[in-house]
């Protein structure tokens, strides 16, 4: 009867395996170590569970290597969204792209990692190149990607969501300081400070170049630079252990620079474009959750469902269910 709670314990406390979108906006922050990378940022290590949605955005690929570009974030289990400015005067087709899914390191392996082609890209129809505007795309892949403890989707908060009171934000990226400091392909992870975008709009700041479909955040010393464009900009819910995925990294003035806050593009702004592109519902709501207010013609929003953390840890579980059958296989010896 023990052996039998046990194994329903442990079933009940494990990840939720091949269903995307069950679970979403897994927790940013795993064990770390101080880093230079990502502008100010630190290390994530493997099998923290930490990131579990972003992606790795690979072109120029041969037997040896491939190149990584840009990242992105998946959102249902055969897309990931990303900028659209990543395909912008690459000259190697889309067949030759590789969508590097579960890695915290770009030369990770095993079966925690999934590659994908990509089946079609959509930019966003008002995308301007020039300035920037609308700087968003989604992936289709070429197959469904099985979720689990290392691959879950982002939460994109609907109108309902209340983003300026959430808290806690990070990005995360595979960086241009990546390439040019010790060499190692480690996914790099910083806390930073949203900037509210009347103040991005200063004078002294950026000067009228922010509009309402795009996020400030980052501060003097830390911020995404090169290669982290795509990736995500989350934060905190403000009652839950969640995160939003609030931005999209667009485009910045230098790395990390007093003032000069990275600018991502808005995923409430394009929350419906998102859900519609993919042709797609939105996931279920989270329970309870404020009623939804709408700026246009009504139509049904509602919000991912975030993770429920298990009350009981499944790798203390497991040692004591080993422990448990020594000690039955040592009876068994004694008795017969």
């Amino acid at each position: 009867m023990i052996l039998l709670c046990i194994l329903i314990l442990l079933a009940l406390c494990g990840p939720a395996h091949g269903i995307c979108g069950q679970t979403c906006g897994l927790r940013p922050m795993g064990t770390s170590i101080s880093s230079t990378r990502v502008v100010g940022g630190t290390d994530v290590m493997p099998g923290t569970g930490a990131w579990a949605g972003i992606a790795s955005l690979n072109c120029y690929c041969s037997p040896e290597a491939c190149v990584h570009i840009c990242g992105g974030t998946l959102v249902s289990a055969q897309w990931v969204l990303t900028a659209a400015h990543c395909f912008i005067n690459v000259t190697s087709p889309l067949s030759d792209w590789l969508i590097v899914l579960g890695a915290t390191s770009l030369s990770q392996q095993g079966p925690d990692v999934e590659v994908r082609r990509i089946k079609r890209l959509i930019l966003h129809e008002k995308y301007s190149p020039n300035i920037e505007h609308h700087d968003i795309a989604l992936l289709e892949l070429d197959k469904p990607v099985r979720c689990r403890s290392s691959i879950q989707t982002a939460c994109l908060p609907g109108p309902s969501v209340k983003v300026s009171e959430l808290k806690n934000c990070y990005i995360a990226g595979w960086g241009d300081r990546i390439v040019k400091s010790s060499g190692r392909d480690v996914l790099q992870q910083a806390k930073v400070q949203v900037v509210d975008n009347q103040i991005c709009n200063s004078s002294e700041w950026l000067q009228g170049y922010i509009h309402d479909f795009q996020v400030c955040a980052g501060q003097g010393g830390v911020g995404t630079c090169q290669g982290d464009s795509g990736g995500p900009l989350v934060c905190q819910d403000k009652r839950a252990g969640f995160f939003w995925q609030i931005g999209v990294t667009s485009w910045g003035i230098g790395c990390a620079r007093a003032k000069r806050p990275a600018v991502s593009s808005s995923t409430q702004y394009y929350y419906n474009w998102i859900w519609s592109t993919m042709g797609k519902k939105p996931a279920p709501a989270v329970t309870p959750a404020p009623a939804p207010t709408y700026t246009a013609a009504p139509q049904p929003t509602v919000t991912p469902r975030p993770t429920q953390p298990c009350p009981f840890p499944r790798e203390k579980l497991q040692q004591f269910f080993d422990l448990l059958k020594d000690i039955l296989r040592y009876l068994k010896e004694k008795l017969f």
